[in-house]
């Protein structure tokens, strides 16, 4: 008769703790940021919205080296720190200054159309002073969220250019004046004309017509 094999039963797998989702919770818990800051908007105090965009990036950021250690739902983390990242740079720039058409345009103002102020969210508005005949003194304001201002100045009428840039470059008769960030720019010369320029992001090109 034979005698049965007998054996140790294999212990059953430890019990694991479920992994973090941190796309689930960074998603919640700005959620719930959300709502709070809208609670209290709607009590009266004063909440800096225009910093609640780069506060989610940190936050995310935050959360993608905490997810090193382990935990699920990075690449949901990567996609919601990009859109958060693209609102806090429209933020950043001012888009909501800039609204206005798309497109590119070309304004020729004159003396009797002065001042002809245009603004564009994206596009090319391209000034040309050096056709018409303009009034002495005046300003004229041009404002483009995304894109480039190109300004033609004619040799015989002083104009003086003020130009602000939040990312981009200055260029004056095809050399780069400025470039980065925050830019200011002012023609030396002064002059009874103003030609006030603002990009949100792009390039402000200033041409001076040759004698």
């Amino acid at each position: 008769m034979s005698t049965p094999v007998t054996g140790t039963r294999p212990a059953p797998p430890a019990h694991r703790p479920s992994a973090l989702h941190w796309d689930r919770m960074v998603l919640g818990l700005l959620v719930a940021a959300l709502g709070v800051g809208w609670l209290l908007d709607g009590l009266g105090v004063a909440v800096p919205w225009r910093l609640a965009p780069a506060a989610a990036v940190a936050v995310v950021g935050l959360a993608l080296l905490l997810s090193l250690a382990g935990g699920r739902g990075r690449g949901g983390l990567v996609s919601l720190g990009i859109v958060l990242l693209l609102v806090a740079v429209a933020v950043g720039v001012g888009a909501d200054r800039f609204a206005g058409p798309v497109g590119d345009r070309t304004i020729t103002p004159s003396a009797a159309g002065w001042p002809a102020p245009t603004r564009l969210s994206a596009g090319t508005v391209t000034v040309d002073l050096t056709r018409d005949a303009f009034p002495a003194t005046g300003r004229l304001d041009v404002e483009v969220g995304a894109g480039r201002v190109v300004v033609l100045l004619p040799a015989d009428r002083a104009v003086r250019v003020h130009g602000t840039v939040v990312m981009g470059t200055v260029v004056v008769d095809g050399v780069a004046a400025q470039q980065g960030v925050d830019l200011d720019w002012t023609s030396p010369d002064p002059a009874p004309v103003d030609l006030v320029v603002a990009v949100g992001a792009g390039d402000v090109e200033v041409t001076h017509e040759r004698a």
